[in-house]
């Protein structure tokens, strides 16, 4: 057992006593298990969660903090690809402040589309560039990221028979009204490829 192995079961436990002191709100909760460093995906119904508490000023506040944060991590490759992967997501379904967020950020997003990372030989980095890049062309290109968040609506209105629509919505999407039931299935592994 090494010094390096010892702190990192130290910051876990450190950590796991933080959020039982502080009493992890629902949406921190979430946040945490959609970009966990764990070798499976989130499940939808998380990230449905998620865009619907990005209508409240605070709660995107700390939304788009922890994907930042998460960004960071650059060593911890499934984290990163997990952080960008709920940023589509959101970009998509989520409030427009979202949408603004990045746009404004982008720079914090733009590095990863030459991101490498390594792991048992194989390159783990393909799938956050690929992502990277996807997220810069949605959010450059109005009539592609106006045409995602009206697909976005028309499935969540398909599950949930209820409109979402919101005529403020300048990029489509979530409306702030909106109220549905999201779905329960989970994303792929992580690890495979």
């Amino acid at each position: 057992m090494n010094l390096s192995s010892v702190t990192s079961a130290l910051g876990s436990v450190k950590k796991a006593t933080n959020r039982i002191t502080q009493r992890e709100s629902p949406l921190e909760k979430n946040l945490r298990e959609a970009m966990s460093n764990q070798n499976w995906g989130c499940a939808n119904s998380i990230q449905h969660d998620i865009a619907r508490a990005s209508h409240d000023y605070q709660d995107c506040l700390l939304i788009m903090e922890e994907i930042w944060t998460a960004l960071q991590e650059k060593s911890k490759w499934r984290r990163v690809l997990k952080a960008l992967t709920l940023l589509e997501f959101l970009i998509k379904n989520g409030s427009e402040r979202i949408v603004d967020d990045v746009r404004r950020d982008q720079y914090k997003v733009r590095p990863l589309m030459d991101y490498s990372c390594s792991e048992d030989g194989k390159d783990r980095g393909a799938a956050v560039r690929e992502k990277a890049k996807a997220i810069t062309e949605l959010i450059s290109d109005m009539e592609l990221l106006r045409s995602e968040r009206d697909k976005a609506r028309e499935h969540r209105d398909k599950f949930s028979g209820i409109s979402s629509s919101d005529p403020s919505d300048r990029y489509g999407g979530y409306g702030n009204s909106s109220s549905y039931g999201g779905g329960g299935s989970y994303g792929g592994r992580y690890d495979s490829g």
